[in-house]
């Protein structure tokens, strides 16, 4: 047949997605006992250090607007469900004061008013 050399299986040649055969454009005959290589291979990781740094702090900012965002939502759904429930018992209270009897009426109307100014507090607070 052809006489074709055995390879074992090929090793990677990537660490977390960082070439080993060639660092910072350098491959590793080229940085032995070569400082100017090496300070280059150094400043080259100094650079990703910081890329990495400023990855993580606006991915810090970011989560702090989620955050934000999310408590802003729920007070606002909050907020909602009391004002659909304070319309309900506003309506019950008008109804009740119409037809005569005063204090459920009176009664009903002020836990209304009170659940609507506490839904428009919850929706507006920071």
């Amino acid at each position: 047949m052809t006489d074709m050399p055995a390879t074992g299986p090929k090793q990677p040649s990537s660490i977390l997605g960082l070439s080993t055969d060639e660092l910072a454009g350098l491959s590793s005959d080229e940085l032995t006992n070569n400082s100017v290589a090496i300070k280059m291979l150094l400043h080259y990781y100094r650079q990703l250090h910081d890329e990495n740094s400023a990855l993580k702090n606006d991915n810090n900012t970011l989560k702090t607007y989620v955050d934000a965002y999310e408590r802003k939502k729920n007070n606002s759904t909050v907020g909602a469900v009391m004002l659909a429930v304070s319309n309900v018992s506003i309506g019950f209270g008008v109804n009740l004061l119409t037809s005569g009897t005063s204090w459920p009426g009176v009664a009903s109307l002020v836990s209304g008013i009170a659940l609507a100014v506490a839904g428009i507090a919850i929706t507006f607070r920071r």
